[in-house]
């Protein structure tokens, strides 16, 4: 199986490699390819292929709302989603923390402009969020380290080709490329204790969401507690995904940089305005091309041919490419859309920010000092140099490979710099150990994995110094110690 597919990725893009000459993990072992495929039914897996690269932004977006609006009842343009307790596996989103816990709110604009209403910081406790549209990217972050600066401040965000009125005070206003958007807020706390945790709810419920139209008497947003739930927000790979592509599309804003795309939709006999059609031998081809698709972005995305090494000889990538600091998440260039880094990153990661910086900066790794992919089944030490570089604190997190969710029902998600029990060494160095059982007398420096399941994980960097980036402090490779 590792051998197939290694020969199809790189039939169908000879450009990836791996941040070694490992072999690429299984992610689908009982994967067969549909048989005896006709001229047409090649060129309808071919162009399925690439259609859910370019579409993974837009997807992620559709999984997540879908998956809040299931658990949760969470509809747009009035409903808060938030946590009372810190996230854990059954918030499956892709790599979320479990540091800070997460808010989520969405709108759509098909109907006019729409209100963002966000309080100033309450004592100790601040938000900080980024508005995004539906293929994330950034319009502006708001919030202690945003456009109001923690002061508070309503945000309008209004539909493209709007010609109707807008307020000439009162609101901050921006236009918005498509229909739909959201927005990942997190209350900034120092800890994670259950007072800390009810401020940061108490400040959340002072935020609200309403259309332009009902401004001159606000509905009260519905505020809902996602504690204890089960929210699967995660892409499917599978043949439903054309059809949630299809369902979305039919209400999205169509831009001109996706019209050739379309046109690639037509040709599979996809269409907007048109109902959705399949059967039985074309949803088999179409659940193998999902699966290609996936199983490219995985291996791209944790790969040196998007993200190269940060250190010299060591394993650790930025999440984001060179590319990043020109371009931003938009992943437009004067002359092409990069629609492939930008798939490869939505498969990894979900959210945006406008404004990237020291406030917080993320690196990844997926495999271990000798170059093989991390697996569950293995044990693993990683020591955490003394002194790190941050203003507020650090976290490392763990992450299934194939769904870049939390791994599932583990016991914790990962450590960090504030939990009240970690063991730090006499000389201010940390050591972490990752593994299916913990090591005997170090729980509290212990991250669960699940035995036969690759994984990943993001180190955090929450108010990053500049040693990180001139990397005088340098983070040790994960080290196999079956």
């Amino acid at each position: 199986m590792v051998k197939s597919l290694c020969l199809v990725l790189a039939l169908i893009l000879p450009t990836v490699a791996t941040a070694s000459e490992t072999p690429v993990p299984e992610i689908y072992s009982d994967l067969q390819a549909p048989s005896d495929m006709t001229l047409a039914e090649q060129a309808l897996h071919r162009r399925a292929v690439e259609v859910a690269i370019w579409a993974q932004p837009l997807l992620n977006f559709k999984a997540m709302y879908d998956g809040l609006q299931d658990s949760a009842g969470v509809r747009y343009n009035g409903d808060i989603a938030y946590h009372s307790e810190i996230q854990d596996w059954r918030r499956a989103l892709a790599t979320p923390n479990n540091t800070t816990p997460y808010v989520f709110f969405f709108w759509d604009l098909r109907d006019g402009p729409v209100v963002l209403d966000i309080p100033p910081t309450a004592g100790e406790i601040a938000l900080y969020g980024t508005m995004m549209d539906s293929w994330h990217r950034p319009i502006e972050e708001y919030g202690e380290r945003g456009r109001d600066r923690g002061r508070g401040a309503r945000y309008l965000l209004v539909p493209p080709g709007y010609t109707g009125q807008i307020p000439a005070a009162g609101y901050q206003v921006f236009n918005q490329e498509t229909y739909f958007g959201y927005t990942l807020m997190r209350p900034l706390i120092n800890d994670k204790t259950p007072a800390t945790l009810a401020s940061a709810v108490d400040l959340v419920k002072d935020v609200h969401v309403y259309p332009l139209a009902q401004a001159d008497a606000p509905p009260e947003s519905r505020h809902l507690d996602l504690k204890g739930l089960e929210v699967d927000g995660i892409v499917k790979w599978d043949a439903s995904l054309y059809r949630h592509l299809h369902e979305i599309l039919e209400h999205e804003y169509l831009e001109d940089k996706d019209l050739a795309m379309m046109g690639m939709l037509e040709a599979m006999g996809i269409s907007k305005g048109q109902p959705y059609e399949t059967n039985a031998r074309r949803d088999e081809i179409l659940d193998h091309a999902a699966k290609r698709a996936h199983e490219y972005m995985v291996v791209l995305y944790h790969g040196q041919a998007m993200i190269p090494s940060f250190y010299e000889g060591k394993s650790w990538g930025s999440i984001l490419p060179p590319t990043f600091g020109s371009h931003g998440f938009a992943f437009q260039y004067p002359s092409h859309l990069d629609y492939n880094r930008r798939g490869s990153l939505y498969y990894a990661i979900f959210s945006s920010i406008k404004h990237y910086g020291p406030g917080s900066f993320y690196l990844d790794v997926a495999q271990d000092a000798d170059g093989e992919w991390l697996f569950g089944s293995n044990n693993y030490k990683v020591t955490v140099p003394a002194d790190v570089p941050v203003r507020r604190f650090w976290a490392l997190t763990a992450y299934d490979l194939k769904t870049a969710a939390f791994i599932r029902e583990v016991t914790s998600q990962g450590v960090s710099s504030i939990d009240e029990d970690l063991e730090v060494n006499p000389d201010g160095t940390v050591d972490l150990y990752i593994g299916p059982e913990a090591p005997k007398s170090k729980e509290a420096n212990w991250i669960p994995t699940r035995a036969g399941e690759y994984f990943y994980m993001l180190f955090r960097f929450y108010g990053a110094e500049n040693s990180i980036f001139t990397k005088e402090w340098q983070l040790n490779d994960i080290v196999k110690i079956n």
